[in-house]
This record gives structure tokens, C-alpha cells and sequence, in this order.
């Protein structure tokens, strides 16, 4: 196992009722949040190792451009960024998302709503030109044309978080049911990343220990019972991060060098997780 920075992990990552209201409504208590840990040994676990796009969104690459937008909860908006890495302008004469000309090849922005309605949901156009490397090429440049649909920006719906009282829902880990705003144009399915970070909703319970599991969920359906794997090895009553993702991202070798054409949309949801149900006090 690796050490990592709590911290880092966290503003990084940025995404994944009670009791019952997961599934069902029954009130239940639990006790305040503590304050995290600084460094943590860290345990990683694929339970789906299907081939699908989502393994290439998380390969590295020479070049990227594309749309990346966090939902830092339930309760807050969309936060969409247009994220371009371009590392041999030189070469390349042109490129534009959506006929849009693209003239800084390095740089983060946030992008508007209105400009980002026309990215989710849509079926979007890449294109580059590059000089053309082969010296018996008749072309000054070459051009790659990448057409991607994306889905829809992601929401969850179940549970669902109606105020900022109920932003840590307690939840039971046995059958978990997340609902979510489907997409019937999206055939990529989503990511679904259950994150401990050692916090225990009983602060002398909490541990030194970081634990990501991730599941891919096939079906864009907006509802799925959870494998309760996705808990493994998360003691009861953890601080969790429920994490969905979905997206479209496609690699492409153009002159010789790869480059990622992707966007995506992710939630993250805190809940406390519920192992052993004799542990909560009933209202």
C-alpha cells in the first residue's frame, strides 16, 4: 500500500435521508463528523475489468482536450471546465470544438451554463490539422475530424437531498439503490466510485486508511442496486463519498502521437455507511 495526501485526493477528486431513505423512510441519528486525516494508506479495487471507454478516459496521453464538470453535491450546480493540453502547438495550424476555433493549446477555464448546454446532451465535433510529417506528402497539413456524443450532465436522484440538514445521509450498505437522471442516448454506462477516507461519524472509530472501490454500471437506465462489494473493507459508520461519472472519451494516434478527445460529468454524494444496523438509534 502507498501513502497519499488526504487533501490533494479530496480537491481533486471532488465528486461520490437516512437510513432508510436510501430505500425506504425511517428517521435514524448519528453522531457529528470529525475532521479528516492528513496522510493515509491507500487500497484501490476494480470490480469490473471489462473492457470500456471509461478505462481510456483514465489513460495517459501525449495531448487532451475535452470538458470535465463536478457537482460537489447534491445541492450545488454543475461546475463544467474546458480543459485543453496541447504540448506541440507548433505543429499544429488549427484546432476548434464545435467550429469554435481554439487559440490557447494550454489553459482551464470554466465555461458558462449556456455554453455548456451546448456540449452535454449534444453530439460534439473535434477537429485538429497538424503539419504533415511525411515529406512525400503533397499536403502542408493533415486533419482529424473526432464527432462524440455526450451525455447528459450527470444528477443523483436517489437519494435524494432536499436540504442542507440531510447533506451526510446515513445509509445501509446491503442492496444500496442509486437512482440518477438516465440518458437513453448514452451506450458508454456510467462509473460508480464508493471513497473512504479513514473519517468515522464516531470520531475514535476513524482509522488511517484510504479505500476507492469502483464498479462500471452497464445500463443507462437511472437505477441500479449497488454490488455490495463496493463496501468492502469500509468499517460501519464511515464518512463515504459516492461518486458517479459519465462520459465519452475516445483516443486517437494523429502524426504519430496520441491524443484524448473526452468530456464527462460527475457527482459526489457523502453519506455515512451503515454496516451494522443495531448501531443506530432509532427516533
Amino acid at each position: 500500500m502507498k501513502k497519499t495526501n488526504y487533501r490533494s485526493q479530496y480537491i481533486l477528486l471532488m465528486i461520490v435521508g437516512f437510513l432508510l431513505s436510501c430505500n425506504n423512510d425511517k428517521d435514524m441519528e448519528v453522531t457529528t463528523i470529525q475532521e479528516p486525516f492528513i496522510e493515509l494508506k491507500s487500497s484501490y479495487n476494480l470490480l469490473d475489468i471489462t473492457p470500456n471507454v471509461y478505462h481510456d478516459y483514465f489513460k495517459q496521453t501525449e495531448h487532451s482536450m475535452g470538458y470535465s464538470s463536478l457537482k460537489a453535491n447534491s445541492l450545488s450546480e454543475h461546475s463544467v471546465v474546458e480543459i485543453i493540453n496541447i504540448k506541440d502547438e507548433k505543429k499544429v495550424v488549427h484546432l476548434s470544438i464545435n467550429s469554435k476555433t481554439i487559440d490557447n493549446f494550454a489553459m482551464s477555464r470554466t465555461i458558462s451554463k449556456s455554453s455548456s448546454s451546448d456540449i452535454y446532451g449534444k453530439t460534439i465535433h473535434f477537429k485538429i490539422s497538424k503539419e504533415a510529417n511525411s515529406m512525400k506528402s503533397t499536403d502542408t497539413s493533415s486533419e482529424t475530424e473526432v464527432e462524440m456524443y455526450v451525455p447528459e450532465l450527470v444528477e443523483i436522484t436517489n437519494p435524494k437531498i432536499e436540504s442542507e440538514d440531510n447533506l451526510f445521509p446515513i445509509c445501509y450498505y446491503e442492496d444500496f439503490v442509486l437512482e440518477w437522471n438516465a440518458d437513453p442516448n448514452n451506450e458508454e454506462g456510467l462509473v460508480v466510485i464508493v471513497e473512504y477516507f479513514g473519517n468515522n461519524a464516531i470520531p475514535q472509530n476513524s482509522t488511517n486508511e484510504h479505500i476507492l472501490n469502483t464498479d462500471i454500471i452497464d445500463t443507462d437506465d437511472g437505477h441500479i442496486v449497488l454490488n455490495n462489494d463496493l463496501f468492502k473493507d469500509i468499517p460501519n459508520l464511515s464518512i463515504v463519498h459516492l461518486v458517479l461519472l459519465r462520459g465519452n472519451v475516445t483516443i486517437q494516434e494523429i502524426e504519430g502521437e496520441l491524443y484524448k478527445f473526452f468530456a464527462e460529468s460527475h457527482v459526489r454524494l457523502p453519506i455515512i455507511l451503515v454496516k451494522d444496523l443495531t448501531t443506530i438509534a432509532k427516533e
